[in-house]
């Protein structure tokens, strides 16, 4: 019974013997390299997906908060202009109505007139000054999330990288793992396990 066991175990070491199943084995190692080389295909075609996506999205939100800040300065502007058309209005309405009532009523008027245009670009400048800095923190923010999203796609770009490199090390330990044994090996593989066959 025991030689037998032996002569089976021995017989599997011989060449020719399982040629079969080693042409197997061979094919299964290679489709485990091309299923790897898929995985890392994969891993780097989502991450470049997902760079791109942050890219045109980071560009897309500044361009939004540019054209944003834009519109509101020209709302802002306008509204000046009326406050200052207004005022113009107003204050050519009262040099009318105080020339019926002599030298010192229309200087009266006029200073009235003054101080009115005066606050009016007063208005307008606080108004002006206002829609700029609030432009400029739309523009601040606008730069801020893109920074944040430049350093989130840089993130991920050395998260990939990382995966990317445990693959290939696995790759090559699997690569390593799967390579034929040299008939030596085999012949020494063999002969200690009949040694130990024999100490049972």
């Amino acid at each position: 019974m025991l030689e037998e066991s032996e002569d089976r175990e021995y017989g599997a070491g011989q060449p020719g013997v399982s040629d079969e199943g080693s042409t197997e084995n061979r094919i299964d190692h290679a489709s485990t390299g091309s299923r790897v080389a898929g995985v890392l295909n994969a891993a780097e075609e989502a991450a470049e997906t997902i760079r791109a996506e942050a890219r045109r999205h980071a560009d897309e939100m500044l361009r939004q908060a540019k054209v944003d800040a834009e519109a509101r300065v020209e709302e802002l502007s306008r509204e000046a202009e009326r406050v200052r058309a207004e005022a113009d209005d107003y204050a050519r309405d009262i040099r009318v109505a105080v020339d019926s009532y002599g030298t010192q009523a229309r200087r009266e008027a006029e200073d009235e007139a003054r101080k009115l245009l005066a606050d009016a670009e007063e208005r307008a400048r606080a108004t002006r000054e206002a829609a700029q800095e609030m432009a400029s923190q739309i523009e601040e923010e606008a730069r801020r999330r893109h920074e944040s999203l430049v350093r989130e796609a840089r993130s991920l770009e050395e998260r990939r990288q990382r995966v990317l490199d445990g693959l290939r090390d696995l790759a090559a330990q699997l690569q390593d793992a799967l390579v034929e044994p040299t008939s030596r090996h085999v012949d020494e593989s063999l002969a200690d396990a009949l040694d130990v066959e024999r100490r049972r």
